[in-house]
């Protein structure tokens, strides 16, 4: 028996990260590479962790782990490196990249999933809220308060 949408659907990617896992819209994210070596960033903040060089760009490689608190990602060979788009109001060449512990695998969002109680979600100004797919928990980030941090005025 086919299960019925309750809504529309939302494609979605789920980020594995090291203790959580992020929730994100599929069309927020240009590309999902290998790890690679990355270019020190002097006096930057302790959860951006350096730059790649992507498509003509330097690109700032982030630990949303240590922006949300906690230790940053400890299994860095088997990393992969998730390129998001310019958050809204950026320039065209502003992409951001963050830190990811496997590949990112697609969701497709129809409504029926339960929204987390705050008392499970991370105390963290950048989680927006929280949705229960299959059992588990995934994060969806506060893309405003994540723009308000990689880009301060």
């Amino acid at each position: 028996m086919k299960k019925q949408r309750s809504g529309p659907r939302l494609h979605s990617l789920e980020v594995p990260l090291d203790g959580c896992t992020l929730l994100v819209p599929s069309a927020s994210v240009a590309e999902v590479i290998n790890m690679q070596k990355l270019a020190p960033v002097p006096f930057g903040e302790p959860w951006l962790h350096g730059a790649i060089g992507w498509r003509t760009l330097a690109v700032p490689v982030i630990s949303i782990e240590t922006l949300f608190g906690a230790p940053a990602m400890t299994r860095i060979d088997a990393a992969k490196i998730v390129i998001f788009y310019p958050l809204s109001g950026r320039k065209d060449w502003e992409f951001v990249a963050m830190f990811a512990t496997a590949e990112p695998r697609p969701q497709v969002l129809d409504g029926s999933q339960p929204v987390a109680k705050s008392s499970e979600l991370l105390d963290s100004p950048y989680i927006a809220a929280g949705l229960k797919v299959d059992g588990r928990l995934m994060l969806i980030p506060d893309f405003e308060a994540l723009k308000k941090a990689f880009y301060p005025a």
